[in-house]
């Protein structure tokens, strides 16, 4: 049997960093020239003949580099800019976008260019990863300078989770009439629909299914969490048997944010696991339920005796 993956739709967001962090794959630094734009800026050179050492001084003074926190893309990728200004000779930037984790941080994006002032922009090739990211700044002439960190969070796609091996007899798997709110009924017919154009029997919404489903809904809405899992480590096999329902196979789908029966089914179909789960004729019946609060939350939990 395939243990479905589950649904996760969040927005995409970036706040101050304040939590932990998720490790992220090193990226190899890129050549220099690959995805990176430089822009002139004023030589920083100033007009006189004075010499001597508190001239070469104040030279050097003016000359610094500064890096910009890094930013989430409407495509998902990260994107970083430094600058170095009031120099008067040419000295390799290096821009770095990194990540941190635990022990030495992991390079995402890096770049260089010789410049004597301008600005380097780079952008990440990866697709978005939640973590907490910072820029870094450095010439060859010993100029360092560092970014505000960020964490940042990322839509992810859907994550049906695969049917576990029942390690129950196959029992009543009982059926129902009234069960469930309007909403939660809605997808049971939308449900229904969509595996009529399959050729796949109507599910019956089971008392005991809906039971495990609307627990799981509510847990994730008291608890403020998205996963198959529940935090006291059950899956939905163990929720399920916990209401009675005895079962040959099983499969669940969630989801998260989503207004309306309608949306919450699109994302559904537009998922291979979800599809899958909701296209299984093998199935005969379906628990469905529904939280609004913090969410919405949907679980479907699908089940044959």
């Amino acid at each position: 049997m395939n243990k479905p993956l589950r649904a996760l739709l969040c927005l995409t967001a970036i706040v101050a960093v304040g939590c932990g962090t998720t490790p992220l794959p090193a990226a190899s630094p890129v050549a220099a020239a690959a995805g990176l734009s430089a822009e002139s800026g004023s030589s920083g050179s100033s007009a006189g003949t004075s010499s001597g050492s508190a001239t070469a001084a104040s030279i050097v003074a003016r000359c610094r580099v500064a890096a910009a926190k890094p930013v989430l893309t409407s495509a998902g990728r990260l994107r970083a800019s430094v600058s170095r200004a009031g120099c008067t000779k040419e000295a390799r930037l290096r821009i770095r976008i990194k990540k941190s984790v635990l022990g030495p941080d992991r390079v995402v994006k890096s770049g260089s260019r010789i410049v004597r002032n301008a600005r380097l922009t780079t952008t990440s090739t990866a697709n978005c990863a939640p973590g907490v990211f910072y820029t870094t700044a450095t010439d060859s002439a010993g100029h360092v300078a560092v970014s505000r960190k960020v964490r940042v969070r990322c839509p992810a796609a859907p994550k049906p989770t695969p049917t576990p091996t029942p390690t129950e007899n196959p029992g009543a798997g009982g059926g129902g009439t009234g069960v469930g709110t309007a909403i939660e009924n809605e997808v049971v017919r939308l449900t229904n629909a969509e595996r009529a154009k399959a050729g796949c029997k109507p599910l019956v919404h089971e008392a005991r299914l809906h039971k495990a489903a609307l627990g799981h809904s509510a847990d994730m809405s008291a608890k403020n969490y998205f996963d198959h899992d529940s935090q006291d480590g059950r899956g939905f096999d163990d929720r399920i048997k916990a209401t009675g329902y005895s079962f040959s196979s099983i499969g669940e789908n969630i989801a998260q944010g989503q207004r309306t029966a309608e949306s919450v089914m699109k994302d559904w179909m537009g998922s291979p696991g979800h599809r899958q789960n909701i296209l299984n004729c093998d199935y005969t019946q379906i628990g469905v339920g529904y939280v609004a609060a913090g969410g919405p939350y949907w679980t479907q939990d699908f089940g044959r005796p």
